[in-house]
């Protein structure tokens, strides 16, 4: 699976927590997409009318030469009165097996990925990656 579908993915399963229903809005993710280099910054935006972005959190994981662990330290800060227990285990899994996903080497150095109100397919496929992921997350992770 692409990084990008991953990160939509994740968007898609905590929808309800990021944006109120009725809001016309989208939401992007934005990323430093560097080949060779795991990802070890990602942002999360609603944005609004017109391109007014509000910052959902800030995601950060000590990069892989360090001597801390990034499972032991992941950093990830919620703005603006954001909050998404699923977008967190989410993002914790993906970033934690940034392996397992496929970075595209043509891609822009600035990743972004763009996500405007789901459908109920995507819902649906959201909903199903999310109980796959959780379910490996917590075999991986904390066993």
């Amino acid at each position: 699976m692409e990084l990008d579908r991953a990160l939509e993915l994740a968007v898609v399963s905590s929808w309800g927590n990021l944006v109120r229903p009725g809001d016309t809005c989208s939401v992007h993710v934005k990323y430093k997409n560097i080949s060779g280099i795991g990802l070890r910054l990602l942002e999360v935006w609603t944005i609004r009318n017109r391109g007014y972005g509000t910052l959902v959190c800030r995601y950060s994981a000590a990069p892989t030469n360090s001597k801390a662990r990034s499972i032991e330290n992941p950093k990830i800060c919620f703005a603006n009165s954001y909050y998404s227990e699923t977008l967190l285990d989410q993002l914790n899994f993906i970033l934690r097996n940034q392996d397992r996903f496929i970075r595209p080497s043509d891609r822009s150095i600035h990743g972004l990925v763009q996500i405007d109100c789901p459908s109920e397919t995507d819902r649906s496929d959201a909903r199903d990656w999310s109980q796959t992921v959780l379910a490996e997350f917590s075999e991986t992770v904390w066993n």
